[in-house]
């Protein structure tokens, strides 16, 4: 069957979705789709069956058990969050500020896109990872593997027991309010961890919780760097400024919404 017949096949599916399968299971790059012959039986029947968990609103990369980010692959499941590519501009900023041998903090690492990247672009940087939950932790150590990262990953309520001090912290933390959380689009809604997703107090818990205390795990003249919710800058940037930090950087995603800030202890 050619392009447009699995696209009339599945209708509610929308087309990158299905383009995205296509290409995990046959690899291909998303230009060489149109010339797709017909696959053997075998793999026409795990591409319907792929196609099938689509149409009931399951993510593709969970399907395919891959998502792409900064160039790299990882594996993913209903344990982490999707790795989204808007947070490559916050790995691509942070970079100018890291150099060899600094140690780096990345807090609720989901899936270890960040950590993993950092570590990949900059090899002799000291990279620690934390996430409050376990299982994320599972997935983030099967992507450090596979990308042949030494990354010391911890079990922790945001920061480590050990070690006291970082050169950056970064997060990507939950930072959904209940009220926004409610009109996600469903296939976000019902299948990513909603403990990645959502944050009390207007979305700003673990905002709140990471900068009460990040001074003192920040090295003098050590820098904070978040990802953030596109109506929520102003409001980082008032917290942060009355916790001693001074703003270096305020960032757009690729839509040009606000979405990061990079920060630096003062003192």
């Amino acid at each position: 069957m050619n392009l447009e017949t699995w696209y009339e096949l599945f209708p509610a599916c929308s087309r990158a979705d299905i383009n995205f399968l296509l290409c995990e299971l046959l690899h291909l790059n998303k230009t060489d789709l149109v010339l797709i012959a017909e696959p053997d039986p075998q793999t026409t029947q795990k591409l319907r069956s792929w196609l099938d968990q689509l149409a009931q609103g399951l993510p593709p990369q969970y399907i395919a058990g891959r998502a792409w980010f900064y160039g790299l692959d990882f594996y993913v499941d209903e344990r982490v969050l999707i790795p989204r590519f808007d947070t490559e501009v916050l790995v691509e900023a942070i970079v100018r500020y890291l150099k060899d041998n600094d140690r780096v903090l990345d807090i609720g690492c989901g899936s270890g896109a960040i950590a993993i990247t950092l570590k990949h672009l900059i090899p002799n940087l000291d990279v620690y990872a934390t996430d409050i939950s376990e299982s994320a932790l599972d997935v983030a150590r099967i992507n450090a593997a596979r990308h042949s990262c030494q990354i010391c990953f911890q079990c922790a309520d945001l920061f480590p027991d050990s070690p006291s001090s970082f050169d950056m912290i970064v997060s990507n933390p939950p930072y959904i309010p209940h009220d926004e959380y409610l009109l996600l689009d469903p296939m976000v809604r019902d299948h990513e961890p909603k403990q990645a997703l959502l944050a009390d107090d207007g979305g700003l818990k673990y905002y709140k919780a990471i900068i009460n205390k990040a001074k003192e795990h920040l090295e003098p003249s050590g820098f904070l760097a978040f990802e953030h919710g596109c109506s929520q800058q102003e409001q980082l940037l008032c917290l942060t400024k009355n916790a001693g930090f001074r703003t270096l950087e305020k960032g757009k995603d690729l839509s040009g919404r606000d979405r990061y800030l990079i920060l630096q202890k003062r003192g």
